[in-house]
């Protein structure tokens, strides 16, 4: 009996001095508080407590992009008045060492109190927004962090102004409801911040509670509606997984400025759109649309994702061809899962493909640029369209959505039904959702072997290859066909130009010329003032005017470029048709007929129109 209590004891003993041990070699937390005594000129102050742990300077840096948001940023350009101290008063030197980089002598002392005023005026998802009466705050662009091997847990609190109501997070609550922990910088950075007085929905979906924040509702939008919108999209997620990504509360944060995007985070997502959007059934489901996309990325993106999406380089680009996994699929999926949360009919999403197709087939740059190419150039093409983007890019959004869909479409057609990109998903989770992620062919191989099919000719037709995909296995499966349009008489179609034009306080500018058009082979350019055809002034609607003319007449346009007068002769063209309308077969065979039913239900009339997958080039 003694030897067996002495047994006891040093386990005991053991146990108690490896958990001194780890408690010991835990780093001290960085401890940051936002003050908002200047929120009305949009100024948070920001100080940062860093533990010097011994070391002669301390370096800090501030990241220059943010997860989810693939272009270099520049933060640390709202960054102001940089200060540091010794916890006992004693002024320290800031030396700016790079764009986002300060250091920092300890002389000795045990911490560093850095402080710095925030400018924060960006009413966009991925940046900071402080007002009299709100404050919206993003991780990558508030806090800064030491340039450490390992990260540091965080303490954050906030200085709420009299008046605002609470504090919005994901972030690990503590007894006081202005104080947040984190265990690391990098849960930090993805947990975005709302601090104000803001309208909130609270819904339970299998258990784990979620919260709908919306800021800027101003008695229009109703929160309620669309809580309960959002968990039928949930729900219908869940299923299609299997569980919800995690127990803990979600929370989504709504701000309605009027510009539709939307951007993941792990335990949250944060979405802008217009404040209107629940006034109208077709309204709630474009939001809602937006809704299942950024919750479909708790899984595909944020748990789910390419291996070198995390841990994260946040002072570089991080390159990858696998994007359009992250992005296309979801795409897809925000549409199919709308459907099975009943919120759309089967004609609404044979609609939404339609419109997906139409539009990758409208994009000259498919025969310029690849999907794996669109996924890795991202970081300088994606998130700076200019006038010539449609002529030489793709967007791994849309168009690897259509991508997903014939994908889709090739796995059900080789495995003869049995599987789908439903399983292929469910098992890269399975396998890939842990601390390393997946490469490039990784997926693929996975893919086929789902499939029991060798698929890497598609993938390097329809990934890696650039041209108009191959529909006809599609079409061929669920027994779909393009409908043909029907045709106009030449004497009723309007000449065509291929021009984009806006109207600029009574100028016509041209914005965009489309490659392979009438516009483009008479040299027609971007920024060009178009002031006559055939010597008469336009002005206002150029559509009005071009209705006079038909295809193959030849006109004379003269525009103004750098202000000098030019004269460009055109022959006008026919605008192309959208031959990408799908439609049901009527000689459709029974086992078509089954196997589209499969896929997306009975024929249901349609509900409400619901917005195609949108296409934020920014965010999402």
């Amino acid at each position: 009996m003694e030897v067996m209590l002495s047994r006891v004891l040093v386990l005991l003993l053991a146990f108690a001095c490896a958990t001194a041990a780890s408690r010991a070699a835990a780093p001290e937390p960085i401890r940051y508080t936002i003050r908002l005594a200047d929120a009305k000129a949009h100024y948070a102050e920001i100080e940062a407590l860093i533990p010097a742990d011994g070391r002669a300077t301390v370096e800090i840096f501030l990241p220059t992009w943010t997860p989810g948001s693939y272009l270099i940023r520049e933060f640390a350009k709202q960054i102001e008045q940089v200060t540091a101290a010794a916890e006992d008063g004693t002024a320290l030197t800031v030396t700016k060492t790079a764009k986002n980089r300060w250091s920092i002598p300890s002389a000795g002392h045990a911490h560093i109190r850095v402080r710095y005023r925030l400018y924060a005026r960006e009413a966009a998802i991925r940046n900071n927004w402080v007002e009299a009466d709100f404050a919206f705050f993003n991780g990558a662009s508030t806090f800064v962090a030491t340039v450490d091997p390992v990260q540091r847990p965080a303490e954050v609190a906030i200085a709420l102004p009299v008046g605002w109501r609470g504090v919005y997070t994901a972030l690990d609550p503590t007894q006081d409801p202005t104080r947040f922990t984190a265990p690391d910088y990098d849960t930090l950075v993805d947990s975005p911040i709302l601090a104000g007085s803001p309208q909130v929905d609270k819904f339970v979906v299998a258990g784990a509670p979620h919260y709908l924040v919306t800021l800027g509702g101003t008695g229009v939008w109703d929160n309620a509606r669309a809580a309960e919108g959002a968990a039928k999209v949930i729900e219908a997620q869940r299923v299609f997984w299997g569980a919800l990504p995690s127990q803990r509360p979600f929370y989504i944060f709504n701000l309605l400025n009027g510009v539709r995007s939307g951007i993941e985070h792990r335990h949250s997502f944060v979405m802008s759109a217009e404040r209107w959007y629940t006034r109208t059934p077709g309204g709630l489901n474009a939001w809602l649309s937006l809704v299942s996309h950024e919750y479909f990325h708790a899984w595909n993106g944020k748990r789910l994702r390419p291996d070198v999406l995390g841990p994260f380089d946040y002072e570089h680009e991080v390159y990858t061809p696998s994007l359009w996994i992250v992005e296309g699929i979801t795409s897809y999926y925000q549409s199919i899962m709308m459907h099975r949360a009943g919120l759309t009919s089967r004609a609404d999403q044979i609609g939404n493909f339609s419109g997906a197709i139409a539009g990758a087939q409208s994009s000259p740059g498919r025969f310029i640029q690849s999907l794996a190419d669109s996924s890795f150039d991202t970081w300088i093409k994606s998130y700076r369209p200019d006038e010539n983007t449609t002529n030489s890019t793709v967007n791994y959004y849309g168009y690897g959505a259509v991508a997903s869909l014939l994908l889709d479409a090739e796995i059900q057609r080789a495995s003869g039904g049995k599987k789908s990109l439903d399983d292929v998903m469910r098992l890269a989770y399975a396998r890939y959702s842990g601390a390393h992620g997946y490469t490039e062919a990784e997926f693929e191989a996975l893919a086929s072997e789902v499939a029991g099919a060798d698929l890497s000719s598609w993938f390097n037709r329809a990934i890696r290859g650039t041209g108009d995909f191959d529909y006809q296995p599609l079409l061929d499966w669920f027994g779909l066909a393009f409908e043909t349009p029907a045709e106009k008489p030449v004497s009723e179609t309007p000449g065509w130009l291929g021009a984009d034009i806006k109207a600029d306080a009574g100028r016509l500018i041209v914005t965009h010329v489309r490659a392979g058009s009438p516009a483009q082979a008479a040299g027609l350019t971007p920024d060009d003032e178009l002031l006559a055809i055939d010597d008469y002034r336009v002005r206002g609607d150029l559509n009005a005017r071009l209705n006079a003319y038909r295809p193959g007449e030849k006109v004379t346009l003269l525009v103004a470029r750098l202000d000098y007068l030019r004269r460009l002769d055109v022959t006008l063209g026919t605008e192309p048709a959208n031959r990408w309308k799908l439609t049901v077969r009527k000689d459709a065979t029974p086992a078509q007929t089954a196997r589209l039913k499969a896929w997306l239900g009975e024929d249901t009339p349609a509900k409400a129109s619901a917005t195609p997958a949108p296409e934020p080039q920014t965010d999402s």
